[in-house]
């Protein structure tokens, strides 16, 4: 009888009082498994997170040391993984614009530039490889149009971040040396340099050297070269001015030749001449010295830094003439 007596559990038989057990038991086991799978996602996840943050360290400190070949695969790598990841996007960026793979840097940056138009970083890299992709290609359509394109989001970076010198250099740098119809002007350059001068006088000194070199001005960009370079003797602008200063003019060639050999020792901000444009100012020096071995492998090391600078590959064609 008793087998057919009732549970106080649902009025069920007391010979069904083993299932509700046996169904939590069930229960348990479920949930178990799926936070045991849960813990293993997070797990992984967080595993994924710590690597691609080690990666970007490493990468950082390979791109610091100008060690940049190294520096490209992980992060290309890494943005596989991650495509939407944008501090190993600023920095794969950093490393084809200084490896001269300016079509590359333009292509991977593009795409952020509407979703991010405030991120000056961002901005200023992609603005300047723009403007230094316009100054290969020479003339023609594409030309201007990434000349323009350059100029005005460079222009758009220093009103969103006035006191960062590096991107009113850059427009220094591309206002005296684009021709007119790109935007080229030295009163605008001069402007900008006034500009870092009321900021850093004496890396506004080295740029209003590097104007004065362009109105041919020799004597006067030497002065201001070493007037900037007594305030701050290890300023890279200044001492590649001088070296270039010294390379075109072929005066004072050991002062010039050790500038820009310390500038070698140092690395280059985003905004300051790359090593590939202090070994071809290395081959200029060399050639005033009729020392023609010295200036080819200084424009060959030029050209292995950055196979699409086009100075000195037309350097080395005048030498073979």
């Amino acid at each position: 009888m008793l087998s057919h007596a009732f549970s106080p559990w649902h009025g069920r038989p007391a010979h069904d009082v083993s299932r509700p057990a046996t169904l939590s038991a069930a229960r348990f086991f479920f949930i178990f498994l799926a936070a045991l799978t849960f813990a293993n996602a997070a797990e992984t996840l967080s595993s994924s997170t710590d690597s691609n943050a080690a990666i970007l360290a490493e990468a950082s400190r390979l791109v610091e040391a100008q060690r940049l070949p190294e520096a490209r695969e992980p992060l290309e790598n890494l943005l596989r993984r991650e495509p939407k990841n944008l501090e190993a996007v600023l920095l794969l960026g950093r490393v084809y614009d200084r490896t001269g793979r300016r079509d590359q840097t333009i292509a991977l940056l593009e795409p952020w530039i509407e979703s991010h138009p405030d991120n000056v970083r961002l901005l200023g890299l992609y603005a300047g490889a723009c403007m230094l992709r316009a100054g290969e290609l020479g003339v023609g359509f594409r030309a201007l149009r990434l000349a323009r394109r350059g100029r005005d989001l460079m222009e758009r970076a220093v009103v969103l971040d006035p006191t960062d010198i590096a991107y009113r250099e850059g427009l220094v740098d591309f206002y005296r040396q684009a021709p007119g119809l790109a935007g080229g002007s030295l009163a605008k350059a001069r402007a900008h340099a006034d500009a870092i001068a009321a900021i850093d006088p004496v890396r506004g000194a080295a740029w209003q050297a590097a104007i004065l070199l362009q109105d041919k001005k020799i004597p006067e960009a030497l002065a201001a070269c070493d007037a900037a370079l007594r305030a701050r003797p290890d300023d890279y602008i200044a001492l590649f001015t001088l070296g270039k200063t010294v390379s075109e003019s072929g005066l004072r060639l050991n002062d010039g030749e050790a500038a820009l050999r310390r500038c070698l020792a140092a690395v280059p901000r985003p905004s300051e001449p790359s090593h590939a444009g202090v070994w071809y100012r290395l081959g200029r020096i060399a050639e005033h010295r009729k020392d023609l071995p010295a200036a080819r492998a200084a424009y060959e090391e030029s050209l292995r830094l950055e196979p699409q600078f086009n100075r000195p590959a037309e350097a080395m064609a005048r030498l073979d003439k």
